[in-house]
């Protein structure tokens, strides 16, 4: 939200990797006969009535800048965030409610709101993808009483952290914005260089303002999905299962996209008040504002989808290995082993392209994957046939460490 003018509780089959390191061709399921979405982070908000946000999963941001950032959140809005729980708290019911209050005579003056963030970060898999999801009522305001509220449900960059002047080119992805309670959502993303630039700063590639009816009073969910396993790649966004708005990769330069997208993301909330996205609707706050209504939010989740592979699924005893599959893998397992702080591999044969595929090949990749399981203290995985020398390579061999690359892809 940076310059910007910017029911069920379950409704994914989260399907568990049952083969991700089971030896043997009985209890294999070859990863891509399922490739599901895997929820890896969620906050589901059942701490006890009262409680502010959760400090082992969520950031207070608190003032009106980052530090050293620029002033206002780079937005113009006018409260102060605060750690209080008149801004942030638990009601008890499996909400987070995010309060703008207001003290005092002056319209501009005496705001105080709330803005968290994720701990942790959240980047898709090589060739697969990541989906941010909540479900969330706007604050229940509208008309003269609504100007200046600005709820959102965004991500930035992870570069942005300790640096803060590198907006937009890091990126941002508004899941959801709205303005001066008007019962609708934005969906955007920031990127390139502001003010103009090839992302069109600071308007950003947007949908516009999109109709979102019942928006303020009822939950709904927000979703957007940063999809690398599609050629070109592609962000989607989602108002209850229906997408509202997509942006392809080719829509700017692969510099600009790739800066913006090709490393992990933070996840926010918060409710600002004022700044120039409302003024672009209308402007405020006003002596007319309503102090304290809030937006409620039922979760957040975050989800991940592996890259698919060639030849899926293979079929023990009857899929040929060919060098592609060990190829596809090292690129893979180099992945996420960087992901995890371990250097990459130095494989035998490092063109396959005319070689056969031997027993080194396959030894050479469970090691690989089990000095990443390792890094990221893991239980190793265990693999079938652990002594390989002289046996013929299997298509049962190669699904293994196919599904323990996964395993790890989307943890």
């Amino acid at each position: 939200m940076q310059a910007s003018p910017r029911v069920g509780r379950q409704r994914y089959l989260l399907i568990v990797l049952t083969s991700c390191c089971v030896s043997g061709v009985g209890g294999l399921h070859p990863y891509a006969a399922v490739n599901p979405w895997v929820l890896v982070w969620s906050d589901e908000f059942g701490r006890a009535a009262g409680s502010g946000a959760d400090i082992a999963e969520w950031l207070y941001d608190v003032g009106t800048a980052y530090p050293g950032g620029p002033a206002q959140w780079g937005t113009g809005e006018v409260e102060t965030m605060t750690t209080s729980t008149r801004n942030v708290v638990h009601d008890g019911a499996g909400h987070l409610l995010i309060t703008p209050v207001h003290d005092g005579s002056s319209p501009t003056l005496g705001w105080t709101s709330g803005r968290v963030e994720t701990a942790r970060t959240f980047d898709a898999p090589a060739n697969g993808a990541i989906a941010f999801e909540a479900s969330i009522k706007q604050p229940d305001v509208s008309g003269r009483a609504a100007a200046g509220y600005w709820p959102a449900f965004w991500s930035l960059g992870s570069p942005f952290r300790g640096n803060y002047q590198n907006w937009p080119a890091i990126g941002e992805i508004d899941m959801m914005e709205d303005v001066n309670g008007l019962s609708s959502e934005f969906a955007t993303l920031h990127c390139g260089s502001a003010p103009g630039g090839p992302c069109n700063e600071f308007t950003g590639l947007s949908s516009g303002r999109l109709a979102c009816g019942g928006c303020q009073t009822a939950l709904h969910r927000y979703r957007v999905e940063l999809d690398r396993g599609v050629s070109p790649q592609e962000l989607r966004w989602f108002l209850d299962d229906t997408q509202v708005f997509s942006v392809k990769a080719t829509r700017v330069d692969g510099a600009t996209w790739a800066n913006a997208t090709n490393h992990p993301f933070f996840v926010l909330l918060d409710v600002a008040i004022g700044g120039g996205f409302p003024a672009a609707f209308g402007g405020g706050p006003t002596t007319a504002t309503a102090s304290g209504v809030s937006m409620v939010v039922d979760y957040v989740r975050v989800f991940k989808r592996a890259g698919a592979f060639s030849d899926d699924p293979l079929i023990p005893g009857v899929t040929p290995v060919r060098a592609m599959h060990v190829s596809e893998l090292r690129n893979r397992i180099n992945a996420v082993r960087g992901r995890f702080g371990v250097a990459a591999y130095n494989w035998t044969d490092p063109d396959l392209t005319a070689a056969p595929i031997k027993a080194i090949h396959i030894t050479e990749l469970r090691a690989a994957i089990t000095d990443a399981y390792t890094a990221a203290t893991l239980a190793p995985p265990i693999f079938s046939d652990p002594a390989l020398a002289g046996m013929p390579i299997k298509a049962v061999h190669i699904a293994e460490l196919r599904n323990a690359t996964v395993s790890l892809e989307t943890k």
